[in-house]
């Protein structure tokens, strides 16, 4: 039979190889998907406001194009805000707390913000103001309601200061007196939610550093537990870039080392395997296996499974010797015990 002619062999081999990466990535996101609970499971960071440097990423903080694979929440219920994770030790991505992906105002449409969550409101009816329960885990000494001396969670309506948040050590002043007053001008009725805020995201006041948290711009409501995506679970570093140049939306203070450790990243995927196959050959032509191993366990394993037929095959064969005889002389006694009796008759 006439041997396959080579090209057509290294096209086929080509297509079996893409088929299988092909059903490799299918199985990776099927993984994801059943993990997270969404689709798609991952998002990209487009800017640089959970990033904690402008000049240095790192991995287990989160950068500017990287890949975040998302976990879908039920519900606040279901997030550790900052000031939850100060008391209990919670931590993700280098600081206290979850980071949560969520839609301003719940519209869909737009770019989903991915900040961390940092305290939880509740909007008192009775009151008029709002509760913030976790305030009373905090030491008296990292936060004040300017105006009331007396330590209160419940029922704020003025401004919440909480001191030495996050890697820059920021205050954070939560002006509910400014929500409050937001949603009395536009007829809208209050509510509570999440305060979320990018780790990144500060401005000096001139004396200190502040804290810009979302309220006050991106999404002037607290984000409701409908408007939330879920929470950031785990990370891949650099590869969102792709899409970042490929869209041109690459911001400036994208850290260079991203850039350099994606290129290098590829040329690893890429070149080591090559180099493998290079290797390969090169050492087959002076008589080197460096694979060699592999082929003496195959032979080994098929000279198992042969082994292992064969004596299957060699003790069903020896059973059936022995049952014949068995039969065979039952047989005969029988017969003979017949003609005995029937002599005797």
């Amino acid at each position: 039979m006439p041997e396959k002619d080579p090209q057509r062999k290294g096209h086929i081999l080509l297509l079996k190889e893409l088929l299988v990466v092909g059903v490799i990535i299918i199985l990776i996101l099927l993984a994801l998907f059943v993990y997270s609970g969404l689709w798609p499971p991952v998002v990209v960071v487009e800017s640089g406001s959970m990033q904690h440097s402008d000049t240095q990423s790192s991995i287990g903080t989160i950068d500017t194009g990287d890949i975040v694979i998302v976990q879908k929440v039920r519900g606040s219920q279901d997030v550790v805000t900052y000031l939850d994770g100060v008391s209990n030790g919670h931590k993700t991505y280098g600081e206290f707390g979850d980071v949560v992906i969520y839609n301003r105002y719940g519209l869909t449409e737009r770019v989903p913000i991915i900040h961390r969550a940092m305290c939880k409101i509740i909007y008192n009816e009775t009151g008029g103001g709002f509760d913030i329960p976790s305030l009373a885990s905090l030491p008296d000494a990292q936060w004040e309601v300017q105006g009331i001396s007396a330590k209160t969670c419940w029922n704020l309506n003025k401004v919440v200061e909480v001191h030495d948040i996050g890697y820059l050590h920021l205050t954070v002043r939560l002006d509910l007196s400014e929500l409050l007053a937001y949603y009395s001008t536009r007829g809208l009725s209050p509510h509570g939610g999440l305060i979320t805020m990018g780790d990144h995201n500060a401005q000096s006041d001139g004396t200190e550093l502040l804290g810009h948290y979302d309220q006050l711009s991106i999404c002037r409501e607290p984000i409701r537990d409908a408007w939330l995506v879920g929470k950031a679970r785990g990370e891949l570093p650099w590869f969102g870039l792709v899409k970042l140049w490929a869209t041109n939306t690459l911001p400036p203070n994208t850290p260079q080392n991203s850039v350099t450790n994606f290129f290098i990243s590829i040329v690893v995927i890429i070149g080591l395997p090559i180099a493998v196959d290079i290797s390969n050959v090169l050492l087959k032509r002076r008589g080197i296996e460096i694979f060699g191993w592999t082929e003496k366990l195959r032979v080994r394993l098929m000279r198992r499974k042969r082994g292992d037929e064969e004596a299957e095959v060699g003790g069903r064969g020896e059973a059936k010797e022995n049952a014949g005889p068995s039969e065979s002389t039952g047989s005969g006694q029988t017969k003979t015990g017949k003609k005995g009796k029937g002599k005797s008759e």
